[in-house]
């Protein structure tokens, strides 16, 4: 069994487990185990989308009206999407299935890796106050993450993740300014 293929079983096995945990356990370094991880998740996201597009494509191919599919992408996205290898923006990229993915992002699970979204942004808070000299809130940590985003997609409009995980950040600020 590859270093890969353990430190992906260790991470099903234990979705709790902290990086040095997994990376002790499977006998590698941390580096290593972010980088599985890493790509475990790029690999989720495309296929929440495909699933996702083959959900619209099968309630379409009921319905008793014709829909003409998009023919394809023009060049430059396409060798952006290979560049990149981000999310094929055609005919997945629709502003539903963006918000679809957005939502299973921050919807699902992810203490393991992050902790509660709401306290994860505190503590960011906490850490940016003591930065920059000023007072920061939970809140402030969304909307600077996704002008982070914002400012991503400026370089690159196409990189489709920017703009999933630009909608995440804004939903998961919002939530979090309304309990405060």
């Amino acid at each position: 069994m590859s270093k890969k293929e353990k430190v992906l079983e260790l991470m099903a096995k234990h979705p709790k487990w902290r990086v040095s945990q997994v990376a002790k356990a499977a006998k590698c370094s941390e580096a290593l185990v972010y980088i599985v991880r890493s790509q475990a998740r790029e690999d989720e996201r495309h296929a929440a989308l495909v699933e996702l597009d083959a959900e619209r494509r099968a309630s379409t191919a009921t319905a008793t009206w014709v829909s003409v599919q998009p023919t394809g992408v023009s060049a430059e996205v396409q060798t952006s999407y290979e560049e990149h290898n981000d999310i094929p923006p055609q005919p997945l990229a629709t502003r539903g299935n963006l918000l679809d993915v957005a939502k299973t992002y921050i919807t699902k699970d992810r203490q393991a890796d992050h902790g509660d979204a709401e306290d994860n942004f505190s503590r960011i808070a906490q850490y940016w106050s003591v930065h920059l000299g000023t007072p920061v809130k939970a809140h402030d940590v969304a909307v600077m993450m996704a002008l982070l985003k914002v400012a991503r997609i400026k370089q690159n409009p196409h990189h489709i993740d920017n703009w999933v995980d630009g909608a995440g950040y804004f939903a998961c600020g919002g939530e979090i300014a309304n309990l405060q």
